[in-house]
Protein backbone atom coordinates (compact mmCIF):
# COMPACT_ATOMS: atom_id res chain seq x y z
CA UNK A 1 0.00 0.00 0.00
CA UNK A 2 3.23 1.91 0.54
CA UNK A 3 4.32 1.81 -2.59
CA UNK A 4 1.15 2.57 -4.53
CA UNK A 5 0.90 5.56 -2.52
CA UNK A 6 4.62 6.85 -2.77
CA UNK A 7 4.29 5.79 -7.08
CA UNK A 8 0.91 7.95 -6.94
CA UNK A 9 1.77 11.07 -5.29
CA UNK A 10 4.84 11.06 -7.34
CA UNK A 11 5.90 14.57 -8.87
CA UNK A 12 5.50 14.54 -12.50
CA UNK A 13 7.64 16.52 -15.15
CA UNK A 14 8.39 16.46 -18.79
CA UNK A 15 11.86 15.05 -19.62
CA UNK A 16 13.76 12.86 -21.89
CA UNK A 17 13.81 9.13 -21.64
CA UNK A 18 17.33 8.57 -24.01
CA UNK A 19 19.68 10.53 -21.06
CA UNK A 20 17.81 8.26 -18.19
CA UNK A 21 18.18 4.94 -19.74
CA UNK A 22 21.68 5.36 -21.20
CA UNK A 23 22.85 7.08 -17.31
CA UNK A 24 21.14 3.66 -16.05
CA UNK A 25 22.94 1.77 -18.37
CA UNK A 26 26.47 3.00 -17.65
CA UNK A 27 25.42 2.25 -14.07
CA UNK A 28 24.82 -1.19 -14.22
CA UNK A 29 27.63 -1.77 -16.19
CA UNK A 30 29.86 -0.51 -12.84
CA UNK A 31 27.34 -2.27 -10.77
CA UNK A 32 27.04 -5.68 -12.19
CA UNK A 33 31.02 -5.98 -13.64
CA UNK A 34 29.68 -9.92 -14.27
CA UNK A 35 27.49 -9.51 -16.91
CA UNK A 36 27.77 -6.88 -20.17
CA UNK A 37 25.04 -4.32 -20.97
CA UNK A 38 24.40 -3.11 -24.22
CA UNK A 39 21.99 -0.10 -24.48
CA UNK A 40 20.32 0.43 -27.78
CA UNK A 41 18.87 3.78 -28.39
CA UNK A 42 17.00 6.36 -30.64
CA UNK A 43 19.03 9.61 -31.90
CA UNK A 44 16.74 12.25 -31.15
CA UNK A 45 14.69 12.80 -27.45
CA UNK A 46 12.05 10.55 -26.20
CA UNK A 47 10.19 13.07 -24.36
CA UNK A 48 7.39 11.76 -21.21
CA UNK A 49 5.55 13.53 -18.69
CA UNK A 50 6.24 11.64 -15.49
CA UNK A 51 8.85 10.72 -13.08
CA UNK A 52 12.65 10.21 -14.04
CA UNK A 53 13.60 8.33 -10.39
CA UNK A 54 10.31 6.36 -10.58
CA UNK A 55 11.96 5.40 -13.63
CA UNK A 56 15.52 4.85 -12.21
CA UNK A 57 13.48 2.49 -9.87
CA UNK A 58 11.43 0.57 -12.26
CA UNK A 59 14.85 -0.21 -14.44
CA UNK A 60 16.84 -1.02 -11.42
CA UNK A 61 14.16 -3.99 -10.85
CA UNK A 62 14.42 -5.10 -14.34
CA UNK A 63 17.64 -5.15 -14.74
CA UNK A 64 17.84 -6.91 -10.80
CA UNK A 65 16.01 -9.87 -12.11
CA UNK A 66 17.83 -9.70 -15.62
CA UNK A 67 20.73 -10.63 -13.80
CA UNK A 68 19.35 -13.10 -11.53
CA UNK A 69 18.27 -14.86 -14.19
CA UNK A 70 20.94 -14.77 -16.69
CA UNK A 71 24.47 -16.64 -16.52
CA UNK A 72 27.62 -14.59 -15.81
CA UNK A 73 29.23 -13.08 -18.95
CA UNK A 74 25.48 -12.84 -20.50
CA UNK A 75 24.77 -9.40 -22.01
CA UNK A 76 21.63 -7.72 -20.75
CA UNK A 77 19.92 -5.69 -23.95
CA UNK A 78 18.12 -2.25 -22.81
CA UNK A 79 16.40 -1.09 -25.66
CA UNK A 80 14.47 2.36 -26.36
CA UNK A 81 12.22 2.73 -29.15
CA UNK A 82 9.36 5.10 -30.58
CA UNK A 83 6.18 4.25 -31.85
CA UNK A 84 3.19 6.13 -32.24
CA UNK A 85 2.30 7.90 -28.98
CA UNK A 86 4.46 5.70 -26.83
CA UNK A 87 7.65 4.83 -25.83
CA UNK A 88 8.67 1.26 -25.84
CA UNK A 89 11.51 0.52 -22.90
CA UNK A 90 12.92 -3.59 -23.35
CA UNK A 91 15.21 -5.60 -21.28
CA UNK A 92 16.20 -8.52 -23.06
CA UNK A 93 18.59 -11.48 -20.35
CA UNK A 94 19.54 -14.85 -21.84
CA UNK A 95 19.14 -17.53 -19.57
CA UNK A 96 15.79 -19.65 -19.12
CA UNK A 97 12.84 -19.00 -20.77
CA UNK A 98 9.60 -18.06 -18.63
CA UNK A 99 6.97 -21.02 -18.07
CA UNK A 100 4.02 -20.28 -19.86
CA UNK A 101 1.95 -20.56 -17.08
CA UNK A 102 3.78 -17.76 -15.11
CA UNK A 103 3.41 -15.36 -18.09
CA UNK A 104 0.13 -13.76 -16.50
CA UNK A 105 1.11 -13.95 -13.12
CA UNK A 106 4.70 -12.44 -13.27
CA UNK A 107 3.54 -8.51 -12.67
CA UNK A 108 0.98 -9.52 -9.94
CA UNK A 109 2.11 -8.17 -6.26
CA UNK A 110 3.73 -10.65 -3.52
CA UNK A 111 4.19 -13.49 -6.61
CA UNK A 112 7.31 -14.58 -7.39
CA UNK A 113 9.14 -17.48 -9.35
CA UNK A 114 13.24 -17.86 -8.18
CA UNK A 115 13.55 -21.67 -7.99
CA UNK A 116 15.59 -21.90 -10.93
CA UNK A 117 17.36 -19.01 -11.63
CA UNK A 118 21.18 -18.73 -12.88
CA UNK A 119 22.14 -17.37 -9.89
CA UNK A 120 20.09 -18.09 -6.77
CA UNK A 121 21.22 -16.33 -4.31
CA UNK A 122 20.38 -16.17 -0.32
CA UNK A 123 18.63 -12.18 -1.07
CA UNK A 124 15.36 -12.22 0.35
CA UNK A 125 12.80 -11.65 -2.75
CA UNK A 126 9.43 -10.60 -1.18
CA UNK A 127 7.86 -10.67 -4.64
CA UNK A 128 7.38 -7.04 -5.25
CA UNK A 129 9.67 -6.10 -8.17
CA UNK A 130 7.87 -7.44 -10.80
CA UNK A 131 4.97 -5.61 -9.46
CA UNK A 132 6.21 -2.43 -8.94
CA UNK A 133 7.50 -2.29 -12.77
CA UNK A 134 3.89 -2.67 -13.63
CA UNK A 135 2.53 0.32 -11.09
CA UNK A 136 5.39 2.54 -12.28
CA UNK A 137 4.19 1.99 -16.20
CA UNK A 138 0.77 2.58 -15.39
CA UNK A 139 1.64 5.51 -13.47
CA UNK A 140 3.07 6.90 -16.91
CA UNK A 141 -0.09 5.78 -18.75
CA UNK A 142 1.42 2.62 -19.70
CA UNK A 143 1.81 -1.44 -19.34
CA UNK A 144 4.02 -3.85 -18.64
CA UNK A 145 4.31 -7.54 -20.25
CA UNK A 146 7.06 -10.04 -20.83
CA UNK A 147 7.65 -13.18 -23.43
CA UNK A 148 10.29 -15.35 -24.40
CA UNK A 149 13.07 -14.55 -26.85
CA UNK A 150 13.33 -16.58 -30.08
CA UNK A 151 14.34 -19.84 -29.62
CA UNK A 152 13.62 -19.94 -25.52
CA UNK A 153 16.62 -18.49 -25.04
CA UNK A 154 15.93 -16.24 -22.25
CA UNK A 155 13.50 -13.08 -21.43
CA UNK A 156 12.13 -10.02 -22.55
CA UNK A 157 10.79 -7.43 -20.52
CA UNK A 158 8.58 -4.83 -22.38
CA UNK A 159 7.07 -1.22 -20.90
CA UNK A 160 5.36 1.03 -22.98
CA UNK A 161 5.09 4.81 -21.49
CA UNK A 162 2.73 7.42 -23.10
CA UNK A 163 4.13 10.30 -24.63
CA UNK A 164 2.67 13.63 -24.88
Amino acid sequence: TRVEEAISNAERMRFDLVPVVASAADAYRIAFPERRFAAELPGEPVLIDGAPDLIVQMLDKLIDNAVDFSPAGATITLRLALEPHVAVLEVDNPGPPIAPETLGRLFESLWQSRGGGAESDSRPHFGLGLYIVRLIAEFHGGSAAAENLPGDSGARFIVRLQRP
